[in-house]
């Protein structure tokens, strides 16, 4: 199994590195928006594969953020 987050520390974090960014659930997945950049594949399990945490941290630009709080 792959390391995972829980999402309430994927919420703390986007809270501090991207401040202003939303979250709306879709059918599938959730979708993340910040400074008119949408990441529209979050999945909406409880706990969240890194890969893809990395992945949106680098589709924002707030990498060095994220590696702070252990997802990147």
């Amino acid at each position: 199994m792959s390391a995972s987050k829980a999402f309430a520390d994927v919420q703390r974090m986007l809270t501090e590195c991207a401040p202003g960014h939303t979250i709306r659930l879709t059918n599938h997945f959730r979708m993340v928006k910040y400074r008119g950049m949408v990441f529209p594949t979050l999945p909406k399990h409880p706990t969240i594969e890194l890969g893809h945490i990395r992945k949106m941290a680098r589709h924002f630009g707030i990498q060095e953020c994220a590696a702070k709080h252990g997802m990147a």
